[in-house]
């Protein structure tokens, strides 16, 4: 029997429920297919602006409030579930082995502070089945627990073959499955070896009975309690998250996500070693952690991965598309996986509604797809492996580190002016000139300036790696170019790499503001061109959704 539809959406994780939710809400024919049934775990647990801004900014352009209540932890509890944590900081831990943490050697960046609540720590079974629920209320077909067993694209059509014995015919199909892609397999799109700079593996699980790291050892001064936010235990070679989901009085969890990445280079996987021995030869060696995890016990066995990291040599062809999560894959470090996925659907949209009314789902019309997908990925590549570079000397982490600091800023900054604007306005060139700047995928399209910047920084980070550069010669190098970039606001005074906290108040976001308005690049102006009470409207908007 043969299902017809206009668009298939392989995968209903939340980059798939996602787009099937919007496209649905619109109108179109859409079929959801899983080869899984919800609810069911997932990765990718950690949200930042840049996730919650888009997850706004797709509500409000495309009426789909489920989206915009997601976006908060209010309205997560509210509406899909009490077993998600919050998360009111980025922390960082550096420890060195066999000895005692200092405590001087942390830094934190608070995201708290806003009339939109603090961000999320999401149980993503919980997240993912909400929203799948949401694109099937809006007329999505949903088959679950049934695999695709053949595609079949042609110039005239699309045929997605069920092992069911179904059949969906379509003319478009989105492929936001994941490393196992479907598309990626019948095409041969994945490169090998794999083209990034990132080369880490991951041993991960959920556990019980994790100490605070508040309660390990004394506070060094930190604006935020780390318990509240997402915390990363950093050393040389690689780096561990701690992501709770009972961190606040009204969660009804009691697990905390825990993730031990190491460099595949120094860290070898060593065939019969299983992961619990991996994880206890690694506690021996660092004692604060221990300390934290001397109560605690799985509630799953440990996941050990082989190298993260994939990558492909095309994300987009003639009726079909791959999506963030199924196009590539570099490292959980800095949550950026979902903002990515939410960044390729907002560009993805409205470039498949004018395909459809004009009937051409050519590759070449989706082509800057594929641009954008694959610079935002080499992107957070160089970010990341620059990271693992850095974790060796604290020092190093701090001034890198500003690096991650702007490019988070500059995420949000458009993302959120956009998303005002667009309250404003409702005029969809509003969010249209996100993807019309010439560096498309950069941390700031707008401006080559800011790229060149960037590769500078990178640069400094491979001269390290190489030995012909020492930390404590890198420090001033960045610190020169970080606080004399184009794109660096003034008032995030990146000059001072050594500085441990990275400020996120609201004084430092009404500065930024000012900044954009007066002294920001022409071309960073238009994402300041709102009233500063929309803010407030906006939020109330989406709090009460």
């Amino acid at each position: 029997m043969d299902i017809n539809v206009e668009v298939t959406v392989l995968g209903s994780g939340i980059g798939g429920s996602t787009v099937a939710a919007i496209l649905a809400r619109q109108g179109i024919p859409v079929a959801l297919v899983d080869g899984a049934r919800h609810p069911r775990f997932a990765l990718g647990e950690s949200t930042i602006g840049e996730t919650s801004f888009l997850m706004r900014l797709l509500a409000a352009r495309y009426d789909v409030p489920e989206l915009a209540q997601m976006s908060t932890s209010a309205g997560i509890r509210a509406h899909a579930s009490r077993r998600c944590g919050i998360k009111t900081n980025f922390g960082f831990v550096h420890h060195r082995p066999d000895v005692e943490h200092d405590p001087y050697e942390v830094t934190q960046c608070s995201v708290s502070e806003g009339p939109f609540g603090p961000e999320s720590h999401l149980m993503r079974a919980d997240i993912d089945q909400y929203l799948f629920r949401a694109a099937v209320g809006y007329g999505a077909v949903a088959r679950e627990g049934v695999r695709v067993s053949d595609v079949d694209i042609t110039a005239g059509h699309a045929i997605v073959h069920l092992s069911s014995g179904e059949a969906i015919r379509s003319e478009y199909v989105i492929d936001a499955t994941g490393r196992t892609s479907v598309l990626a397999n019948a095409y041969g799109l994945r490169e090998e070896p794999c083209r990034f700079r990132t080369d880490s593996r991951t041993i991960f699980t959920h556990m019980r009975g994790v100490r605070p790291y508040d309660s390990v050892e004394e506070s060094s001064g930190q604006p935020n309690l780390w318990h509240q936010g997402t915390l990363h235990h950093l050393f040389d070679g690689g780096w561990m998250w701690v992501i709770p989901f009972d961190n606040h009085a009204e969660s009804e969890s009691d697990l905390v996500s825990v993730g031990l990445n190491l460099d595949s280079a120094r860290f070898p996987r060593v065939e019969g070693v299983p992961p619990q021995q991996e994880w206890d030869q690694f506690l021996a060696r660092y004692p604060s952690i221990r300390r934290q995890f001397a109560d605690a016990s799985v509630a799953f066995p440990w996941v050990s991965t082989g190298r993260t990291q994939f990558s492909s040599r095309q994300t987009v062809g003639d009726r079909w598309i791959l999506m963030s999560h199924a196009a590539g894959a570099i490292d959980a470090l800095f949550s950026r996986g979902m903002a990515n996925t939410m960044a390729v659907i907002e560009a993805f949209v409205p470039t498949y509604l004018a395909a459809r009314a004009e009937g051409d789902f050519s590759a070449a019309r989706f082509a800057h797809l594929d641009v954008l997908s694959q610079n935002i990925l080499d992107n957070n590549d160089k970010l990341i492996a620059g990271s693992y570079i850095a974790f060796r000397d604290f020092d190093l982490w701090r001034a890198w580190s500003k690096m991650w600091y702007l490019a988070w800023n500059l995420g949000v900054i458009r993302v959120a002016g956009s998303y005002y604007r667009f309250l404003e306005t409702a005029d969809p060139e509003v969010p249209a000139r996100l993807h019309q700047g010439p560096v498309p995928g950069s941390f700031c399209p707008e401006l080559p300036g800011a790229q060149r910047q960037f590769e500078d920084c990178f640069a400094v980070m491979e001269r390290v790696r190489l030995g012909t550069l020492s930390p404590a010669e890198a420090v001033p190098v960045l610190a020169s170019l970080l606080g004399d970039g184009e794109a660096s606001p003034a008032p995030l005074n990146l000059h001072d790499v050594l500085r441990r906290w990275h400020d996120g108040s609201l004084e430092t976001q009404k500065l930024l503001y000012d900044w954009g308005r007066t002294a920001a690049p022409a071309a960073l102006r238009p994402y300041f061109d709102y009233d500063r009470a929309t803010i407030a409207k906006a939020a109330e908007a989406v709090l009460t959704a």
